[in-house]
């Protein structure tokens, strides 16, 4: 077995489980491996009844007390226990769990792990985790128990064992990166990091995996994009846009001047329009530093000399304030450029006219 193996191949994964791991994404070891929790339940020392806060998660370790009930309907069982310590009486429930009374009927102390809800006759811990003997809790004493984004029909539970199967039985010892490069940053090995992100064993050990794990992740999304880069750099640039002085006017009527950075940046994109290789261009800034403007010059050129430009954004707030402002602009310098907004919550009609305009030409500009 190795990361390229299939889900499958995992003890106690069946054909309808494995289809479960397909809905998430997962389809092979490898997936499974790189499924990082979401967060992580830290097991923290018991408290006592008389301790316990409303809303909040906390282990208590007392003695049943009196005897277990079972009511309700067929439907939905209820198992109604009582706690005892030095500080009070805490009552618990459990839904759908019958077979608990056998289970709590002998007696003796026990530790529950659960949330507190405030009820007509008090707090009440409902549908709490047991750990009986109370023994059993020490082994997760102070530990961080992984927490997965789930699907129907599949437990954390479940990926946690698939998860605890692998690490226990596939070899993890080769690396990834280079030695020099893991020594000179400080990063923990793979075969740590994988461990230690799944089933970190304190804070620090998570610490480590999570700065190993991300730079890796950084490393291997800049390498991609540094290749698509020098894939894009040899591409023949089929339609060359040379610089239209009409866009050259329209910067300079503007009642302000562009920034140093920003004439720099919008110079370096003239000259990608106009090469002969295809631009690949990335422009990052923060809030307010101008990235618009620059986006804006660069679509009036191409739609100047006779090409359709696009301006694509995130959300349809976004869209709708870039599409009204380019348009005021326009206005404003009596541009004759039309700009047309195309968004997903468009009726049929309003689409089809979109698309009418931009088919016949009328629209340059296209913000959706």
């Amino acid at each position: 077995m190795n990361e390229q193996s299939e889900i499958r191949n995992l003890k106690g994964i069946g054909a309808k489980t494995e289809e479960l791991f397909h809905k998430m994404g997962i389809f092979t070891i490898g997936d499974l491996l790189r499924y990082y929790p979401r967060g992580y339940d830290v097991y923290e020392e018991p408290v006592s009844v008389g301790e316990l806060e409303e809303g909040k998660i906390s282990t208590v370790k007392g003695v049943v007390y009196g005897r277990v009930q079972v009511g309700g309907g067929k439907r939905m069982q209820i198992t109604t226990a009582y706690v005892k310590d030095l500080t009070g009486t805490l009552k618990v429930i459990w839904f759908r769990m019958p077979f608990l009374k056998n289970t709590l009927a002998g007696g003796g102390q026990i530790t529950l792990r659960g949330r507190a809800v405030n009820r007509r006759d008090g707090l009440v811990l409902e549908h709490p985790e047991i750990f009986y003997p109370s023994e059993k809790y020490e082994e997760k004493l102070h530990t961080l128990q992984p927490i997965y984004n789930l699907t129907a029909g599949l437990t954390n539970n479940a990926i946690s064992k698939a998860v605890k199967q692998v690490v226990e039985s596939l070899d993890l010892t080769k690396e990834h990166l280079p030695e020099e490069i893991r020594l000179h940053y400080q990063l923990a090995e793979y075969n740590y990091a994988i461990r230690g992100i799944h089933f970190p064993e304190d804070k620090e050990v998570f610490y480590h995996a999570r700065e190993r794990l991300v730079f890796e992740e950084f490393l291997q999304f800049i390498l991609a994009i540094r290749k698509l880069k020098d894939s894009n750099s040899r591409m023949d640039n089929e339609y060359v846009i040379p610089l239209d002085l009409r866009t050259e006017e329209f910067q300079k009527a503007l009642p302000f001047e562009l920034t140093g950075a920003q004439q720099n940046v919008w110079r370096e994109i003239q000259q990608d329009m106009a090469s002969e290789h295809a631009m690949s261009r990335l422009v990052q800034g923060d809030v307010g530093s101008g990235k618009t403007i620059v986006a804006v010059l660069a679509l009036l050129n191409t739609a100047l000399k006779g090409y359709q430009a696009a301006m694509m954004a995130p959300t349809e707030v976004l869209a709708r304030q870039h599409y009204e402002s380019i348009t005021s602009l326009f206005e404003a310098y009596n541009i004759p450029i039309k700009v047309v907004l195309l968004t997903g919550s468009m009726t049929a009609k309003e689409k089809r006219r979109a698309y009418d305009r931009i088919e016949c030409g009328l629209a340059k500009i296209i913000v959706g």
